[in-house]
């Protein structure tokens, strides 16, 4: 076994194989036994435990689709053996065309890096010398990455690790940037799922007022709150409320009710939903940050959300929610993602800690922590969502 990341525990792999291995490390499914699954070529799948015979010129190159691995079948080109090669194609990034496919790969891996040589040991360790380029934007020390860093290149070195222990004769990948180690070898075990689940941290209670009661009747009223949020207390709910409500409206989104927001808390009316029908569906606003849970025509909840950042935006169109985890596991990013519904690939909406008021995410849709068991439980199997 090799050497843990992040102090992660040991577990076995986790064998969840479809035809696109999107790479989402099982967790719980939703609990209805005869709740539709989805097809094959959808559903995201956990470790691929598939080898590769060497001399076969059509491998798998693992890139990523929201927040899960996305692999597509490539012909190795080039000389040197099936390794090195398979190497080359992955930093090379993925092509053109697969870029603009219905599902669209992405990498983690900076555009420029170049791969220097490859070996492959005794002990089945495949050590891949590139340039200084792929530590690009991640602190060489340890101690002085941030989370969001460490996560980064999580997904960059799971990239190289799931592309080349597909080979029979590697167990175990190792990346040296620009002569330097980056992370002890890695197997395909080090990014299974854990068995401990994330602890939750309170947030701090904020006061409670007549005036901050009035302010969520209100935000209730349009349906940016539940009516049994309206407590008084001056919170993380509230604030993510006011910034839904604040994007919907085109103010600046910093989620305090000050003059201008106060004003136009009193001429609002609840948002209307683009589409038309009667059917029950979800709707995202791109640009506005604030999905719309619609039934009957109409509104019944507006939500803060944050969607894809640059480069990794979240695509546009209609889809279906196909798969449900109480608890799923991005394996790329080694992240877990709570309440998440799968609409698209590895796209999802899901929980997440950090849902500021700008696209932030690798595609999914974040929810803010107090809205997404709602949304989970709306999000049937099935159910429609037209991103904007």
């Amino acid at each position: 076994m090799s050497g843990r990341r992040h102090g992660a525990p040991a577990v076995a792999v986790i064998v969840l194989v479809s035809a696109l291995a999107a790479g989402c490390g099982g967790g719980d499914r939703d609990d209805d036994p005869a709740a539709p699954q989805a097809p094959a070529t959808e559903a995201p799948t956990g470790s691929d435990e598939s080898t590769v015979d060497p001399g076969e010129d059509e491998v798998e190159i693992y890139f990523t689709s929201g927040e899960q691995f996305h692999k597509v079948e490539r012909e190795l080109e080039g000389g040197g053996s099936d390794v090195e090669r398979a190497a080359r194609a992955l930093v090379a990034g993925p092509t053109r065309a697969e870029r603009r496919a219905r599902v669209e790969a992405q990498t983690q891996i900076p555009s420029g890096v170049e791969v220097d040589r490859v070996r492959v040991g005794d002990d089945g360790t495949a050590t891949v010398r590139v340039s200084p380029r792929f530590l690009a934007g991640i602190p060489a020390q340890e101690s002085r990455r941030s989370r969001a860093e460490r996560q980064e290149l999580d997904a960059r070195l799971g990239q190289v690790t799931y592309t080349l222990t597909q080979f029979a004769e590697v167990e175990a990948a190792k990346v040296v940037s620009g002569g330097v180690g980056v992370e002890p070898a890695l197997e395909r075990d080090d990014y299974a799922k854990p068995r401990a689940r994330p602890d939750r941290k309170p947030r701090p209670r904020g006061g409670e007022s007549a005036d901050t009661r009035a302010i969520q009747r209100r935000l209730a009223r349009l349906r940016y709150l539940p009516k049994r949020a309206v407590d008084g207390i001056d919170g993380y709910r509230t604030r993510q409320a006011v910034i839904a409500f604040q994007s919907w409206e085109g103010l600046g989104r910093d989620g305090i009710v000050g003059p201008i927001t106060r004003a136009a808390l009193e001429d609002a009316r609840r948002p209307k939903p683009r589409g038309t029908g009667d059917g029950k569906r979800i709707e995202v606003f791109r640009e506005k940050g604030v999905a719309l849970v619609v039934r009957g025509g109409r509104t019944k909840r507006a939500i803060h959300v944050s969607t894809g950042a640059p480069g990794y935006a979240t695509p546009a169109g209609t889809f279906s929610v196909f798969r449900k985890e109480k608890m799923s596991w991005s394996v790329p990013f080694s992240q877990w993602l709570p309440w998440a519904s799968y609409f698209f690939q590895g796209i999802a909406f899901h929980e997440y800690a950090d849902v500021p008021a700008y696209p932030a995410s690798h595609g999914c849709v974040r929810v803010p922590e107090p809205e997404a068991r709602f949304l989970y439980r709306f999000a049937e199997i099935g159910r429609k969502v037209v991103v904007y």
